[in-house]
Order: structure tokens, then sequence, then C-alpha cells
């Protein structure tokens, strides 16, 4: 019995350090991809928009960048080329890291970097402002944040009844442990009566 309820620990300690686990690693890997992508600021092929384009993340839009009337110069499309290398080099480490923890996302992503590439297209034409770009690259992630942060929650509910399913089963499990270990009878048959111990004669 020892060695089955220590197989059923064993199990009990990794179901409920999967959660954690993976979050955590989860965070280690996407750490060294955001590392990777902030160095891309220091790259001085993309400096001339710098302040017009989001370099990493669409969260640096400001307002002022949202009311940027004009549409790039021919030096600004070299910068603009450069960043959508760099910017490429970074989707694909983010692409990577999610295919490993969040396989589910792979089709949002993807639908995301085809509508800010659509977007660079019109940049790199210069038939586009940079105030109308910004606000595009605004909605299509926006959009794409709002399915993902949906698929997280199924995939976080399915997880979350996998490892209950499992805790039943590892329950089942030392149950049947329990039941196949039966007490020892009992051969003290002395108990009270009244104030005396009877023995039952012995």
């Amino acid at each position: 019995m020892g060695a089955k309820l220590a197989v059923l620990a064993a199990l009990a300690l990794a179901l409920g350090g999967c959660s954690y686990v993976r979050s955590y690693v989860a965070d280690k890997d996407m750490g060294g991809v955001v590392k990777f992508c902030e160095k891309k600021r220091s790259n001085p092929a993309v400096a001339p928009v710098i302040g017009k384009l989001p370099i990493v993340n669409v969260d640096e839009i400001t307002p002022e960048m949202l009311a940027l009337d004009a549409k790039p110069t021919a030096a600004e499309v070299e910068a603009i080329r450069a960043l959508s290398r760099d910017q490429r080099e970074c989707r694909d480490r983010i692409d990577a890291v999610s295919k490993d923890h969040w396989p589910t996302e792979a089709a949002t992503r993807k639908a995301m970097a085809l509508k800010h590439d659509l977007v660079t297209a019109e940049l790199l034409k210069q038939t586009l402002t940079y105030a109308n770009a910004n606000r595009l690259y605004q909605e299509a992630a926006l959009d794409a944040e709002s399915k993902i942060s949906e698929e997280r929650k199924e995939q976080i509910y399915l997880a979350r009844q996998g490892e209950a399913e499992a805790w039943r089963t590892l329950g089942d499990g030392i149950r049947a442990i329990a039941g196949e270990h039966q007490p020892e009878p009992n051969r003290d048959a002395c108990t009270w009566v009244d104030q005396s111990i009877d023995c039952g004669g012995k």
C-alpha cells in the first residue's frame, strides 16, 4: 500500500503545481521576448519615426500621435521599412512562445499581424497619414486583445476542468487503495463494564 500511496501523493503534488508552473514558465519565456523587442528601440534606422509610430507596442500611441496629419516622407518610408523588419522579428519571437503556451491564440495573432502589415503597406505607399495608421493599429490590437482574452478564459476553464477531473481520479485511487487495506482484527476484547474491566473471561 505504501508504494501506491507514494505514487498518488506525488501525482497530487504535481497537479497542485501544474497551473503555477505553467504560468511561471510562460511569464519567464515572454519576459525574454519583451527584452528582445525592447532592444529594437535603439535601432538608429527607425529614429525618424520615433514619436510618430509605435516602435514596440501599440500602447505607445499617444493622443499627439493620433493627431499627426502628415504622411511619411521618403526618408521616413525607409525608417518604416526598418521598423517593419524589426517588428516582424519581434512578432516571430512572440509567436514561438505563444505556440508553446497559448496555441489557441495563433489564428488571432496572425489576423492582427495581417492587419498591421496592411496598414504598414499603406504607409510605405505614402497614402495614409500617421494619425490614421496609428488609429488602425490600435483598433486591430484592441480587437485581437478582446479575442485573446476570451480564448484564454476558455483555455483556463478547460485546464481547470482537466485538473478537477484528475483530482477526482486521484481521490478514487486513494479510496480504492484504502479499501484494499483491511484493519487488523482487534484481539483485545476487554471493555468497561460499570467500574470493572471485562475481558470476556480471559
